[in-house]
C-alpha cells in the first residue's frame, strides 16, 4: 500500500481555461513512470553530463591559478608602559569600542600598502600594473589592495592577513610583508604620539620653571619686608615665644619652691623648740644633718645612763650640757639657712617676673606679625603648587622621552605565511561538483521533458458517426442528468452473489467491453489540471452493489491507463465488491488496523499490471462497523490523498450519511449509478434533485444496462 502523507487535501477549484500546473500531483508523483522515462532517456542525461564536465575540465585546465597565503597577527589592546611601575595600563577595561575593527582596516590602509610596494619593489611587477615609473605608485598600491585583505577570526584578537598572487612564493612574501608593515606602522604611530607628547611637555617645562622661581622670590621678599625670619623652616618669633613660655613656667615653679623652703626653715628657726622632730627632715643641709645625728647620739646616751645614774651625776650633767650646746648649734644653723633661703626665694621671684615680662613682649610681637603670616602662607602655598607642577612635568617629560625609543607595538606576528601548495582559484573540486550537479539536473530535466507523456484528448465523434456496441436509441434513458449508459454483465446487475473468480471475470468483461464509454464518461468529468490536489471521484447509487463496484473499477482503470497512481477505496457493503472480487474475501481494510490491531502493511494491495492501489474500508467481518467509524475512513482518505493523482471511492448502495457528507466535501465528481430500467422513475428523479441541491459536486447519473454475459464477453473480445 502507498504510505500515508501528513496534511489534508486542498481542494480549491481551478478555472477550466487556466493553464495546467507543472507541479500537479498527477504530473509529479508517478515515480515508476518517471524512473522508466529516465531509463529510456539515459543517453540524454549522459550526453548533458559529459558536456558539463567537459566544460568544467576545460575551464579548470585553462584558468589562471591564484595562490593565497595567510599571516596570522595578534592584536594586544593593552597599553604597555615600559617606563613606570605598571607595565600594562587599562588592563581590566578592555579595548575601546571599534578599536579592533579600526586595526583591521589599517592593515590595508594606503600608507601600509605603500610601504609594502616600496619594500618589495612592486613598482616593477607587471602583475600589479607596475611599469617601473614612479608615477605609477598610486595605481600599483590600489592594485595591491585588490590582492590583500584582512579578516578577523570570530570574536578574537586574531587577524588574518591574506595575500593572493599567481605565484605561491610571491603570495607568501606579500602576506608577510603586509603584516610586517602593519606592525611597523603601529610602532611608528606610538612613537610619533610619544614624540609629540614629549615636545609639548618640554615647551611647558621652561614656563613652569620660571613661574616656580618667581613664586619663591615673592615669598622671600615678603619675609624680608615683614621680618618673618625662619630657622629650620619655622618663624623665629614663634620659636622665641615657645622658649620664653617654657622659661617662665620653670621660673615660676622655682620661685614657688624656694619660697616654700624659706617659709619652712624660718618657721623652725623662730620656734626655738628643743625638739625639732620630723620638721627638719625636709631641710637639705649637710651641717644640719650632722648636728641632728650628734644630738640623737647624745640623747641616746643620756637615756641609757639615766637608768643607772641620777640626774645630779656629773656624767648626766655633762650629757645635758652637750645636748644644750648641740641644740644651740642647730638653731644657729637654721637661722643661717633661713637667711640664705630668703635670698634664693627673692632671686627666683625676680627671675619669674623677668621671664613673664619677656613672654608678654614676645606674645605681643607674635600677635603683631600674625596678619603678615596669613599673606605669607598664601604665597608659600602658591609657590608649593608651582614647584609640584614643575616637578611632575619634568618627570613626565623624562618618561615620554624614554618611551619614544622604548615603544612596544600593539600587534605581533604569531604565524608567518607559508608557501601555499595548492591554488585557491580555480577550485577544481567545487567546479566539478557544480558541473556534476548542474549536468545531472539539466540532463534529468531534458530527459523528462522529451519523454513526458502526451496529454490524452477526449475522443469526440461527429453526430452522424456510427457508434458500435452502443445501446439502441430506443433503449437509452431520457433523463437529462444521464452522463453515460454503460453495458453491464447481467450477473453484476442482478445482485446475485458470485464466486470470487467469476466476479473478477465479470468485472474484466465490463471494463473491457465498456472501455470507450468509460473514456467518454471520464472526459466529461474533472481533469487533473483543474484541481490542485488529486481528482477525487465518489461513486454510489441505487443499482446493485456489484454494478456500482464495476463502475468504480472501470473509472479507476481509465484514470490509471496512462500510469497515473490511482487509489480505489472500497466502502461498498455489498456481498460482491471490488475487494472481494480482486483481492479476496479475507482482504483487510482501514478499520482492521483500528479495531483488530492488524498491521498497516497488510491492508490494501496493488492490482497486478496497473498503477491502482485497492484499499478496502474493512474486512468482511468488520463491514458493519463502517457506519460508526466513517470519520476514520474519511481521515485516512485525506491523509493518503497527496500520494495519488486520482482517487475513486466506491460507496455502494447503502453508504452512511455521515461518511457520504464527509467525502462529498472532498470530492471533485460525485456519480449516481442507477439501473437503466429505473432512470425514468419519479423517486429516482426526486432523489437526484434532492442530492443535487446539497452536493455541488454531483455531476449526474450513470445508467447501467444489463447485457448477457456472452454479449459482454464478445464486446470485451472485440
Amino acid at each position: 500500500m502507498v504510505g500515508t502523507l501528513a496534511g489534508a487535501l486542498d481542494r480549491r477549484p481551478i478555472p477550466a481555461d487556466a493553464p495546467a500546473m507543472a507541479g500537479a500531483p498527477g504530473d509529479a508523483i508517478d515515480l515508476s513512470a518517471v524512473f522508466g522515462i529516465l531509463v529510456r532517456r539515459w543517453w540524454v542525461i549522459a550526453l548533458v553530463l559529459a558536456l558539463f564536465l567537459g566544460a568544467a575540465y576545460a575551464y579548470v585546465a585553462t584558468a589562471t591559478r591564484i595562490y593565497s597565503a595567510t599571516t596570522r597577527v595578534l592584536l594586544d589592546p593593552r597599553d604597555k608602559q615600559i617606563v613606570g611601575s605598571d607595565l600594562t595600563a587599562n588592563q581590566g577595561g578592555g579595548p575601546q569600542p571599534g578599536w579592533i575593527e579600526t586595526q583591521v582596516d589599517l592593515v590595508t590602509a594606503f600608507s601600509t600598502l605603500k610601504n609594502v610596494v616600496l619594500a618589495e619593489n612592486l613598482i616593477d611587477d607587471p602583475e600589479f600594473g607596475g611599469t617601473g615609473r614612479a608615477g605609477d605608485l598610486d595605481s600599483v598600491v590600489r592594485s595591491l589592495a585588490e590582492h590583500v585583505r584582512a579578516e578577523r577570526t570570530a570574536d578574537t584578537y586574531v587577524v588574518d592577513v591574506i595575500a593572493s598572487s599567481v605565484s605561491p612564493e610571491k603570495a607568501a612574501a606579500l602576506s608577510r610583508a603586509v603584516a610586517s608593515a602593519f606592525v611597523a606602522s603601529s610602532t611608528e604611530a606610538k612613537q610619533n604620539a610619544a614624540r609629540q607628547a614629549n615636545d609639548l611637555l618640554l615647551r611647558q617645562v621652561d614656563d613652569l620653571r620660571n613661574k616656580a622661581r618667581e613664586a619663591d622670590e615673592r615669598v622671600q621678599r615678603y619675609r624680608a619686608e615683614h621680618g618673618l625670619l625662619q630657622v629650620d623652616g619655622k618663624p623665629v618669633d614663634e620659636q622665641t615665644l615657645t622658649q620664653l613660655n617654657q622659661a617662665n613656667v620653670e621660673a615660676k615653679l622655682k620661685a614657688d619652691q624656694t619660697a616654700e623652703r624659706w617659709r619652712t626653715i624660718d618657721s623652725l628657726a623662730r620656734s626655738g623648740s628643743p625638739d625639732f622632730g620630723p620638721a627638719m627632715d625636709g631641710v637639705d643641709s649637710p651641717v644640719l644633718g650632722r648636728l641632728k645625728v650628734e644630738l640623737a647620739i647624745v640623747q641616746k646616751q643620756q637615756a641609757e645612763l639615766s637608768e643607772t645614774l641620777g640626774s645630779r651625776h656629773p656624767k648626766m650633767a655633762s650629757l645635758e650640757a652637750e645636748i644644750v650646746r648641740t641644740r644651740a648649734l642647730v638653731l644657729q644653723e637654721l637661722k643661717s639657712l633661713a637667711a640664705k633661703a630668703r635670698i634664693d626665694a627673692d632671686l627666683a621671684r625676680a627671675q619669674a617676673d623677668a621671664t613673664g615680662a619677656a613672654l608678654a613682649a614676645a606674645t605681643r610681637q607674635v600677635g603683631d606679625s600674625s596678619q603678615a603670616g596669613v599673606g605669607l602662607k598664601e604665597l608659600e602655598g602658591e609657590a608649593t603648587i608651582r614647584r609640584d607642577v614643575y616637578r611632575a612635568f619634568v618627570a613626565r617629560a623624562q618618561e615620554t622621552g624614554l618611551q619614544e625609543n622604548l615603544q612596544v607595538p600593539d600587534v605581533r606576528i604569531v604565524t608567518p605565511a607559508q608557501v601555499p601548495l595548492y591554488p585557491v582559484q580555480p577550485r577544481k573540486s567545487v567546479i566539478l561538483a557544480l558541473a556534476l550537479i548542474g549536468g545531472l539536473g539539466t540532463g534529468v530535466s531534458l530527459a523528462l521533458y522529451f519523454g513526458r507523456p502526451r496529454a490524452r484528448v477526449a475522443r469526440t465523434l461527429p453526430p452522424d458517426a456510427p457508434r458500435a456496441a452502443e445501446p439502441e436509441a430506443a433503449d437509452a434513458p431520457a433523463h437529462p442528468a444521464v452522463l453515460a449508459v454503460l453495458p453491464m454483465p447481467a450477473p453484476l446487475l442482478s445482485g446475485a452473489e458470485l464466486p470470487a473468480g467469476e466476479a473478477a471475470e465479470r468485472l474484466a468483461d465490463f471494463t473491457e467491453g465498456a472501455g470507450d464509454a468509460l473514456d467518454d464518461l471520464a472526459a466529461a468529468l474533472t481533469r487533473s489540471d483543474e484541481t490542485d490536489g488529486p481528482v477525487v471521484r465518489i461513486v454510489f447509487g441505487t443499482a446493485a452493489p456489484a454494478a456500482i463496484a464495476a463502475v468504480a473499477v472501470g473509472l479507476a482503470e481509465t484514470a490509471a491507463r496512462d500510469g497515473t497512481e490511482t487509489l480505489l477505496v472500497d466502502v461498498n457493503g455489498g456481498s460482491m465488491n471490488a475487494a472481494s472480487a480482486l483481492i479476496g474475501r479475507e482482504a483487510r481494510g482501514i478499520l482492521d488496523v483500528e479495531l483488530a490491531d492488524a498491521p498497516a502493511t497488510e491492508i490494501g494491495a496493488r492490482l497486478d499490471g496497473t498503477s491502482i492501489v485497492l484499499l478496502p474500508a474493512a474486512s468482511a467481518e468488520l463491514r458493519r462497523a463502517v457506519a460508526t467509524h466513517g470519520a476514520r475512513i474519511a481521515e485516512t482518505v485525506e491523509d493518503v490523498a497527496d500520494g495519488f493523482g486520482h482517487i475513486v471511492v466506491d460507496l455502494g448502495s447503502a453508504c452512511p450519511p455521515e461518511l457520504f457528507s464527509r467525502l462529498a466535501d472532498l470530492a471533485d465528481d460525485v456519480l449516481m449509478v442507477v439501473d437503466a430500467a429505473e432512470v425514468g422513475r419519479d423517486d429516482i428523479a426526486e432523489l437526484f434533485e434532492e442530492l443535487a441541491s446539497i452536493v455541488p459536486a454531483l455531476r449526474g447519473i450513470v445508467a447501467v444496462r444489463a447485457v448477457p454475459v456472452a454479449v459482454a464477453s464478445a464486446r470485451a473480445i472485440s
